[in-house]
């Protein structure tokens, strides 16, 4: 049995994100650690990771990847709570991203910028753990009636956006959905946002405002949109659009601090393109309009919506956001500088151990990461894995 100093580390690594970096790393990692510690999610996704630590009572878990990749690995502990003897392990972030907002927030900064592995390690060892507040969006389509299908919904981890900025995430997407050869690096994925910003800026903007076909009530109460807007956020965290902060930390009565575990969402305005320019330049803060837990957007007309970076064109419909009951546990980094100090050997044992006990306590025997995929398709509970 892992004593109780023991506390293995789960690397799970998309090895096609940040170019070479994914690949690189996983290398590095699978030289210092057990092989059955890390894991390529582009070749199966997390839950043959998950399957396979199944039976270890304390670890932790690290991604490597963008804010997107971070989420999927939230949602494969989802989805195997109920067979995990440690079913919320504290979880670091290793941005390969292009935005890299959550891993901005808990200060593992906005790009891999080359640390050996054995630093990586030791910042996952110092690092804090914090509770993070997860949400449930569920949309409704305006027209659809009484015994319909179940309606969408997907888990917000950083923000969700409406009008604007969700339109540039759309276009993005469209853009590397046609060139994606040219999607291979951080610098390059960043170019083309800003590209992008610029041309709304100096294109003739046709859309309508939005305090005339989107309703906002907050915890009950509906609260008015101000004229203008063209673009509605709702933050988890104080960090967006790729490290901007836009609520901003001036003392404002009636608002609080935005934070990732005070169980509520902050709610902003963006008056057009050149506001958001001026966001991203920290010239100016997004206009603030509400807070609160319980959140009710309905939209009378088309409108683009992106949830963590993923956009699509919404049709007319209702979106309730709630707050899922169980926080994630994420770790932030540690501000100490612990790369002028060494890992212990107790240290370097409770991260790294490639010993018969882990051995036999780590097992990815009779799991398919295809039949993973298939299951996960049909909509089956994690309890089809295991049959």
């Amino acid at each position: 049995m892992l004593d109780d100093a023991q506390e293995p580390v789960l690397v799970f690594i998309n090895g096609r994100s940040g170019g070479n970096q994914g690949i690189e790393l996983i290398n590095g990692f699978s030289r210092h650690l057990n092989p059955l510690q890390v894991y390529d999610l582009s070749a199966g996704g997390p839950l043959p990771g998950l399957y396979s630590f199944r039976n270890v009572s304390k670890y932790r878990v690290l991604v490597g990847g963008g804010d997107g990749t971070v989420g999927w690995v939230l949602s494969g502990l989802d989805f195997m709570k109920d067979h995990l003897k440690c079913p919320v392990p504290p979880c670091a972030v290793l941005p390969l991203g292009t935005g890299n907002d959550l891993a901005r927030a808990l200060k593992w900064g906005g790009g891999y910028t080359g640390e050996k592995v054995m630093q990586l390690l030791y910042a996952i060892e110092d690092a804090d753990r914090q509770p993070f507040d997860r949400w449930n969006v569920k949309f409704k389509d305006i027209q659809q009636t009484e015994g319909a299908d179940e309606c969408k919904t997907v888990t917000m981890n950083n923000y969700l956006g409406i009008g604007l900025d969700a339109q540039i995430a759309l276009d993005f997407h469209q853009a590397r959905e046609d060139h994606p050869e040219k999607f291979n690096s951080r610098l390059h994925n960043k170019g083309v946002y800003l590209q992008l910003g610029v041309q709304k800026t100096f294109s003739r903007d046709s859309s309508a405002e939005l305090h005339q076909v989107v309703t906002l009530k907050v915890d009950d109460k509906f609260v008015k949109l101000p004229t203008g807007l063209k673009g509605i956020v709702l933050l988890n965290i104080e960090s967006w659009g790729a490290g901007s902060e836009p609520w901003g930390s001036q003392i404002e009565e009636g608002f609080e601090k935005n934070t990732y575990s005070d169980g509520m969402l902050e709610v902003m305005g963006l008056s057009g393109p050149m506001h958001l320019g001026r966001i991203k330049g920290s010239l100016q803060n997004g206009i603030r309009i509400a807070q609160g837990t319980n959140i009710m957007i309905t939209l009378t007309n088309n409108l683009p919506v992106q949830v963590d970076g993923e956009a699509w064109q919404q049709t007319p419909c209702t979106m309730e956001i709630t707050l899922l009951p169980t926080q994630a546990l994420l770790l932030s980094k540690s501000t100490k500088p612990h790369y002028q100090k060494g890992l212990t050997n107790r240290q370097a044992r409770s991260l790294i151990d490639k010993s018969s006990e882990t051995a036999a306590l780590i097992d990815d025997t009779n799991f398919s990461s295809r039949r993973t995929r298939q299951e996960l398709k049909k909509g089956s509970s994690a309890s089809a894995l295991f049959k």
